[in-house]
């Protein structure tokens, strides 16, 4: 049943995890392609701004760990705002934001379960085998290939460690996967999943790249579209904002979003325009 809420679920016993978020969770050993998963998923609202802001990202930096000392995971800026991810030295991580024009601290959040204990909770109440996770506002979004052979997006609240939603589609996403390229032969480059429907960036045999929108419930093509900019073409804009190394990639129709580990060694999300090759 699609969006079933659960509330109340057992949840595992809290344990201190040394397992660290990062910007997107940072996952290198699960598919970038579910990076925007209900929602791109990223640990932080992340995005790109050219606004000039009064105080560095390396002042900003500073503030940040005399507020809470550990290692910077990463960093993302959105609304004036600097907000870090650090690992402090309670081997709990922390959410920090650094107003970026008065130098203030407006916020520091302790994340209460780390993701590994997250996905212990998830895996609970939904058996079957983690595929990918993402981290917005505070949820896990996990997505779990379940053991009845459907996939399963389970949100986990990472402060009390309680399962608020199950979503089961009756379409897995491979299946999904096989309709979208038969309506748009090529390489599938990324995907994500947001309120039951799938989108999938594929790269076509025309050497452009095309957002194909099916729904998850009936398997039914919504859209199908070809966009300006390649994914390529946006990751070489990306890598103009911040020197690095593409770390993991998602798609929507608003954005190319890009995790970068920069050469300054922290993380940086960049979102990039399909139909203008900017950043937004």
């Amino acid at each position: 049943m699609i969006g079933k809420v659960l509330a109340g679920k057992a949840v595992v016993a809290k344990a201190v995890g040394g397992a660290t978020i990062g910007t997107a969770i940072a996952l290198g050993s699960m598919t970038s392609a579910f990076a925007s998963d209900g929602q791109h998923i990223t640990s932080t609202k992340a995005s790109a701004h050219t606004e000039a802001a009064t105080y560095t990202q390396a002042q900003a930096k500073t503030i940040a760990l005399k507020n809470c000392g550990g290692t910077v995971q990463s960093v993302s800026f959105e609304n004036n705002a600097y907000t870090f991810v650090i690992h402090g030295k309670d081997n709990q991580d922390h959410h920090v934001k650094v107003n970026a024009h008065s130098g203030k601290v407006v916020k520091v959040e302790k994340l209460s379960f780390s993701q590994s204990e997250a996905q212990a909770v998830a895996v609970k109440n939904c058996g079957g085998t983690v595929k990918s996770v993402g981290f917005n506002d505070g949820v896990y979004t996990f997505l779990i290939h379940g053991n009845d052979s459907r996939d399963h997006h389970v949100k986990v609240n990472a402060q009390s460690g309680k399962v608020i939603q199950i979503q089961s589609a009756a379409f897995t996403k491979a299946q999904v996967q096989s309709i979208a390229l038969k309506n748009c032969s090529g390489t599938i480059q990324s995907s994500s999943y947001v309120n039951d429907v799938y989108t999938f960036l594929i790269h076509g045999k025309d050497n452009k790249d095309h957002h194909v929108k099916i729904n998850a419930e009936t398997g039914k093509v919504i859209k199908v579209e070809a966009v300006k900019f390649t994914q390529e073409q946006a990751k070489q804009a990306a890598l103009q904002q911040h020197k690095g190394t593409v770390q993991s990639v998602s798609f929507s129709e608003q954005a190319y979003t890009f995790v970068i580990k920069g050469t300054d060694n922290i993380k940086h999300t960049v979102k990039i325009s399909p139909q203008t090759g900017k950043v937004c």
